[in-house]
């Protein structure tokens, strides 16, 4: 077997676009710290194990709701309804106090913010965190789960929601 070679890495634009015809369901992660509400838009969210029940979730290092979960301790994924859109968009934007205004909030297990009308709502409690590069991986121990079967989800391709 000869010497290992370096692989090149990938063209960014390329990697963006590819990563991009990936289709994603959309959530907003919450949380709450000193009565402080946070949260921001993420797409790459999956369940991990089911025993124990166990979710990630992908956070940009810097952001502050990446700060807050880790300093609370405890996480909301609010899977977002077709009709949820603007929500995603408000939550994905930097420094929009009023976003959480955009929802009505409903009572959960922890103290982070539970979003209505999602088509499921999975709360944690931080099990773990690890390097993601650019981002920190969550995950989260499942304590409550609620469902709303008769709404399509959210979904995100090439740039756009998918329309249903």
């Amino acid at each position: 077997m000869g010497a290992a070679q370096a692989l090149e890495l990938p063209d960014v634009a390329l990697f963006r676009k590819a990563m991009g015809g990936f289709a994603a369901g959309v959530t907003v992660v919450t949380t709450a710290l000193d009565g402080r509400l946070s949260g921001t838009t993420v797409s790459a969210f999956s369940s991990l194990s089911m025993d124990p029940p166990l979710v990630l979730a992908c956070l940009k290092r810097g952001s502050r709701t990446l700060a807050a979960v880790s300093e609370a301790g405890v996480f909301c994924v609010n899977i977002l309804a077709a009709d949820q859109g603007e929500l995603a968009y408000a939550f994905a934007k930097s420094g929009c106090d009023e976003r959480f205004a955009l929802a009505a909030l409903e009572p959960g297990a922890t103290a982070a913010p539970v979003l209505a009308g999602c088509v499921a709502v999975v709360e944690c409690e931080l099990h773990a965190a690890h390097d993601g590069g650019d981002h920190e991986i969550l995950v989260g121990r499942v304590v409550s789960v609620r469902i709303d079967e008769s709404r399509p989800p959210l979904v995100y391709v090439r740039g756009q929601f998918l329309k249903s």
